[in-house]
């Protein structure tokens, strides 16, 4: 069963790492029972003061802690590599896709 997660679900991690900037970087970070594969994480941008997504990169933690893994949608293509993305009212949508697996999964967000 799919779960829609967010910034206020538990175990979720949100935060601006480059605050009074010109462009937001936020790092969104999801346990281990999120599902690839199946849930998604909403981002409110307009809680940043942005509305509009330049760039989202996402890595994963193979090993807890070790070993991690980058996913990315090639831009030419738009073939998916890990992950896919929406915004819809200053709310980004993100939505890792299969091979389904739990792993640590952090989202590095770019936008204005």
């Amino acid at each position: 069963m799919a779960v829609a997660w967010t910034d206020a679900t538990a175990g979720v991690s949100v935060k601006e790492i480059t605050p009074n900037s010109g462009v937001k970087i936020i790092v969104a970070k999801v346990p281990a029972t999120f599902v690839n594969g199946t849930d998604t994480l909403a981002v409110d941008l307009k809680k940043f003061g942005a509305n509009t997504v330049n760039g989202v990169l996402m890595f994963q933690e193979s090993t807890a802690g070790s070993i991690v893994l980058q996913g990315a949608v090639h831009a030419a293509t738009g073939s998916v590599v890990g992950f896919t993305t929406a915004v819809a009212a200053g709310v980004l949508t993100i939505t890792p896709l299969l091979p389904a697996s739990t792993c640590i999964t952090s989202f590095i967000i770019f936008a204005t």
